[in-house]
């Protein structure tokens, strides 16, 4: 059985992965891009516990070390930043994928 586009139900050729090449529809989300929607997920976990307090959410009962309990806490800004950032970095690659595979075209 040959496999169609969702879209515009043409055939697809065995080699195409990502894009259908007569409509350019996306076929697959690249695994790079589901991490990336994981880490900002994960973004936005963090960005509710800054505003709730990071001191009040981190436990200080002795199973993990006070000195990375309180260098967690100093640095929880940049902590959430930085997931944010390494999530749209990997969200924008997995889009890359998919642009240079439209850009290709049919061959």
């Amino acid at each position: 059985m040959t496999r169609r586009c969702p879209r515009c139900y043409h055939e697809l050729p065995e080699d195409v992965a990502w894009v259908c090449p007569s409509c350019g529809y996306t076929l697959r989300t690249p695994a790079v891009s589901k991490v990336g929607v994981a880490i900002l997920l994960l973004a936005l976990i963090l960005v509710g516990a800054y505003v709730a307090g990071p001191q009040a959410l981190i436990p200080k009962n002795g199973w993990i070390p006070d000195d990375i309990v309180d260098l967690t806490v100093a640095n929880f800004v940049w902590l959430t930043l930085g997931a944010i950032l390494l999530g749209m970095l990997l969200t924008a690659a997995g889009a890359f994928v998919i642009r240079s595979e439209q850009t290709r075209g049919p061959a």
